[in-house]
């Protein structure tokens, strides 16, 4: 039996969404909000669309981006079981022709379980293959995998680390097709959407002008500007769209339980085991397109999802009997909302759960694990620098807790011992975190991420040097543009060539990243060579060019010997910067074709 929220809390709760989206310029949100039994409201606040005034409904499909994953999963576990395959089957055994590599596939072959769990070690989406312009319906997904393929290396033994990538949902979509020899998302919609009363989801490679779609938008400053519907090329990563009716119904499922899975099936869905830490006990993390998350004092399954003008956000618990789903039509992260809801209906949590008991941290483990953590599970190589810039951790012991800090010193966040190397995180009253020796190395596991340690001493030196580099540059620039405004008007010229050649550096890193950050922010610019994918190629090897050239007229340089030193330090700082960028493969990248 379904009713409504009582009428005083369901405006109270619609007029705490509207002040939300208000404040925060948010044009609209689709919410679904049930207990197991109960609908407690399912509707939309806000406009589906600003110009034409439209009010959102529980009617409107929203986009949802990632969420896309949850039912691709639900789907390919659906089938294997219909068709005799395991969660654990090779995916090679499926279809030998997928083009992937795993220099590990002998003894550690990637897995169906893998994909679903993200720990084949495939990379994210290559910005080449991240749209698809050129089809006017969805192309075979064995076609999207293709255009995947250089994703497709496993960079570390397979169900290891856990690393996000759409690329693995791709193929996961295309094993649906490959075994069920039907069309994916007609296999979806008939087995999981249909069962679940999901009438009107689906995954929608094109917009279709006979449905109510909200329009998704853009934030640039205090103007909210219209996003066309962009077609990705990864359907069954991220094309999903729905609405608050089907999302209510499919909550209702996950807290009942009482189609399409038993409970035991249900129960690996939302459980991880093919990575490190699963291994070792740990029941926090990514599952079958579900992950773990502590929310208002309860474990909450769920998952996100961002895509061009939308995000979006379900989580449900059986514990707080309490399913929740919202979708925004803004570029922004859905999970602000979500928790405004989930404050109205069950209150903040200040403290840790009554039920959680922690224990004694031991010396043995102190003194194993202590130390500085680099994060080892990027989703991209292209930014993996990033990490090791400032991202790593360093473990800090003080009496039974863990504080975890960042490398240049601050606390982060205190761990407490839930027992066999596993630590509740703040006042999570699930373990979430763990330490794990590995080989004799010492591993630590934290937000489904894996980390290593290292020397925090190299670390520091490696990011103040590379920070003094980029000083010397700009600090270069500046004193030779006023150097060459004085020379301009002196009476005894002086050659300006060695700072010329110099100045140069700094103004390809400027080319650079300028060119790098204009193809990122428009990623179907990246499909092809464009001006600004052009702009980073060709300045990165101007880079590399006048790095060399400075360096080379050390012998020649003449003058105060305070020019020679500031000269010298600045140019051995471009040529650090420029191995440190070749090394992290931006010299000559063609974002075109990677």
């Amino acid at each position: 039996t379904s009713v409504c929220l009582a009428q005083p809390a369901a405006d109270s709760l619609v007029s705490h969404i509207e002040s939300y989206l208000e404040e925060h310029r948010i044009p609209g949100a689709m919410v679904s909000a049930v207990r197991a039994d109960t609908v407690l409201y399912v509707g939309g606040v806000g406009y589906a669309d600003l110009d034409r005034r439209e009010p959102v409904t529980a009617e409107h499909l929203f986009r949802q981006g990632s969420i896309s994953k949850t039912f691709t999963a639900l789907g390919l576990y659906l089938l294997l079981r219909e068709a005799g395959h395991e969660l654990d089957t090779p995916i090679r055994e499926i279809d030998a022709a997928i083009p992937f590599e795993n220099p590990w596939e002998s003894e550690h072959p990637v897995r169906v379980a893998h994909l679903l769990e993200h720990t084949s070690g495939f990379e994210d989406f290559h910005l080449h293959a991240m749209y698809n312009p050129a089809d006017s319906v969805m192309p075979p997904v064995v076609q999207m995998v293709q255009d995947h393929r250089q994703s497709l290396t496993s960079r570390w033994t397979p169900g290891t680390r856990k690393a996000y990538s759409n690329p693995n949902y791709v193929v996961a979509g295309h094993l649906i097709e490959a075994v069920s020899g039907r069309r994916f998302n007609d296999y979806v919609r008939d087995r999981v959407l249909e069962p679940i009363g999901m009438a009107s989801s689906g995954y929608y490679f094109k917009k279709p002008p006979d449905v109510s779609f909200a329009q998704g938008y853009q934030r640039q400053g205090t103007t909210l500007t219209p996003i066309p519907f962009a077609t990705i090329n990864g359907s069954p990563a991220g094309d999903f769209a729905a609405n608050a009716t089907d999302m209510a119904a499919f909550l209702q499922l996950m807290l009942n339980r009482d189609t399409l899975f038993t409970a035991g099936e249900f129960g690996r869905i939302e459980r991880p085991e093919t990575s490190l830490a699963a291994k070792h006990g740990l029941a926090f993390g990514y599952g079958l397109g579900t992950y773990s998350v502590w929310k208002n004092g309860y474990r909450f399954y769920g998952h996100g999802g961002e895509i061009d003008g939308f995000a979006a956000r379900f989580v449900y618990s059986r514990e707080a009997d309490l399913g929740v789903a919202i979708a925004i039509n803004r570029n922004g992260n859905a999970n602000a909302v979500l928790g405004e809801v989930l404050d109205h209906l069950l209150g903040t949590q200040t403290e840790a759960p009554s039920h959680r008991v922690t224990r004694p941290i031991p010396e043995a483990m102190k003194r194993t694990f202590a130390g500085f953590y680099e994060f080892k599970s990027p989703k991209g190589d292209l930014l993996a620098f990033s990490d090791r810039m400032l991202a790593g951790l360093t473990l800090d012991f003080q009496n039974d807790k863990l504080i975890t800090r960042t490398l240049l010193g601050k606390a982060r966040d205190t761990l407490y011992h839930a027992g066999n190397g596993q630590f509740f995180l703040n006042h999570e009253g699930a373990a979430s975190a763990m330490l794990i020796e590995r080989a004799g190395a010492p591993v630590f596991w934290i937000n489904d991420s894996y980390t290593e340690r290292e020397s925090r001493i190299k670390r520091l030196l490696i990011f103040f040097g590379l920070l003094m580099a980029f000083v010397l540059q700009f600090a270069f620039l500046v004193y030779g543009l006023v150097w060459l405004g004085w020379n301009a008007f002196a009476k005894e010229k002086t050659s300006p060539l060695n700072r010329l050649l110099l100045m140069a550096a700094p103004i390809c890193l400027i080319l650079l990243f300028t060119g790098f950050g204009l193809t990122v922010s428009e990623p179907e610019s990246a499909m092809h060579m464009s001006p600004s994918s052009l702009l980073l190629y060709l300045s990165s090897y101007a880079l590399v060019v006048v790095s060399i050239a400075s360096a080379v007229r050390w012998g020649a340089l003449s003058g105060k010997k305070s020019f020679r030193v500031f000269y010298i330090l600045t140019s051995a700082g471009a040529l650090a910067l420029s191995i440190y960028l070749w090394n992290a493969g931006f010299i000559g990248l063609k974002l075109w074709s990677y």
